[in-house]
Formats: structure tokens, sequence, C-alpha cells
């Protein structure tokens, strides 16, 4: 397979993503991209039932460009071979959004099993762990999506946030919790989108396979109202005899 054939140029307005922004995480894509004048790495796409394209990873450089005014966007599409979901755990702070959180009525805290998965699962610095579960127990999945958004926004507006992956050891320093959020699949992904919802921020981790990065593709292409199409392709020749496959482990230093 040609990688470069899974490259396709879209039009904006085609696009859309299943997870919320963070702003400053934002602010500081859009900062980048403009400065750089370059889209360095393309976001992964793939095509949804109703023929629009849904973001999987890289909702931050999606946004950048919307903000931009650009009027397409270069997406790698994904086959479904290729894609494994996963979720991210997020390290915080332990403080006040917590006990406000429950104060608001919506979730309570439960150290036991419960009908309804829990929400999110929080394990403190000493170790223990509960759930945090919505109080009505029959309670819409649209409803346990509000208050997961909620649960998402009270401690990302309260200090940094650290992704891990599920999987990971990562110690917890004192006064920190780590905060564990359901897997879903591409299915119940989708049917999310469809309904025109969306993920909290950050809580979505995609493993995909043959990711095409540091492409540098120039910004002015993706602003301009016509679209040279001859260019792209003329493009797409130059780099197809430079880019490389690394089949050994890679460690990318991404300060």
């Amino acid at each position: 397979m040609n990688i470069l054939s899974s490259l396709q140029i879209i039009n904006i307005d085609a696009i859309c993503l299943h997870e919320d922004h963070e702003p400053q995480r934002l602010d500081k894509t859009c900062k980048a991209i403009q400065q750089s004048g370059e889209l360095c790495h393309p976001p992964i796409a793939m095509q949804m039932r109703d023929g629009r394209y849904l973001i999987l990873d890289g909702a931050h450089r999606t946004g950048a460009l919307q903000r931009m005014g650009c009027k397409r966007i270069p997406v790698q599409l994904a086959r479904a071979e290729d894609i494994m979901l996963e979720a991210w755990d997020h390290i915080v702070s332990a403080g006040p959004w917590l006990s406000a959180l429950k104060q608001q009525g919506h979730v309570y805290e439960d150290v036991r099993s419960h009908d309804q998965p829990a929400i999110v699962t929080i394990t403190a610095d000493d170790g223990s762990t509960y759930c945090l579960a919505p109080r009505n127990d029959k309670a819409h999945w649209w409803q346990r999506l509000e208050i997961w958004h909620q649960i998402v926004d009270s401690y990302s507006r309260h200090g940094a946030v650290t992704r891990v992956a599920q999987n990971s050891s990562a110690a917890l320093e004192k006064g920190q919790v780590r905060v564990t959020s359901p897997v879903y699949t591409m299915a119940e992904l989708e049917e999310v989108v469809l309904a025109g919802k969306t993920m909290p921020a950050g809580v979505t981790r995609f493993k995909i396979n043959g990711r095409l990065l540091n492409l540098k593709i120039p910004l002015h292409w993706l602003a301009d109202p016509m679209f040279d199409s001859e260019e792209w392709e003329s493009y797409l020749s130059r780099r197809a005899s430079s880019i490389r496959l690394y089949s050994e482990s890679i460690y990318l230093c991404e300060a």
C-alpha cells in the first residue's frame, strides 16, 4: 500500500470532532502552527456512515486550523484494522473540585460494585480506590456523558492535567489522584458523535499503525479559497521519495 494514498484533503465543513478542546492546549497549538506556517502532522480520521469525517487523533490541530479560517484540512484516513481505541488516565491534584462536585448532587462516592458502571474511578495517593457513580440508577447514556463532562471540566479548571496510559504504573505524588475513565468501542464513539455529542477533553487514546509524521504541509494551501490540485500532487510526489518506515522502537522527545 502507498501510504501517501491515505492522505486526503477534506473540506473543513465535512469534519467533526469527538472530544472537547483543552483551551490552553488549543491556544498553544494554534500559536505553533501560525509561527511555523506549516502543519507537520496531519490529523487521523475515519469516514462515518453519514459521510462526514471523524477526527480520531488531532482535535487541537483541527481546532487550530478552524480558528485560523482554513477552508480545508489534510487528514490521514485510517483503516478499521489499524485502529485501537483505548483511554487516557488523568493525574490531577486533589482539591476542592471533588468535594464541590459531590455537593452538586449528580454523583456519589461508592467503594462497592454498582448496578451501573462507574462514570470514573479515582485512585488516591495512598492507594485507596473509589468510584463516582450517578445518583440516578436509571440515568440514560447521554446523562452519564454530561456528568462525565462535569467531572473532567471540574478538575481541568482546577489545575494541570497529566495524561498517562491506563496500563502504566505512574507514581502519584502526595495530594494527587488518578482518574480512570471507561473505554468506549469505535461503534459507541460513532453513536455519540452521530447524536451530536462529544466526549470530554483528553480521555480517548488512539493507537494507530502506519501514522504519517513530519509532512510539513504549507498552511497557505489550506487557507486559500482556491485549491491547486496539481500543486498538491506535485507535493505528494516530492514527499514520496523521503518517506521512511522505521520498524524498530523509536523514542521521540516532544519537548
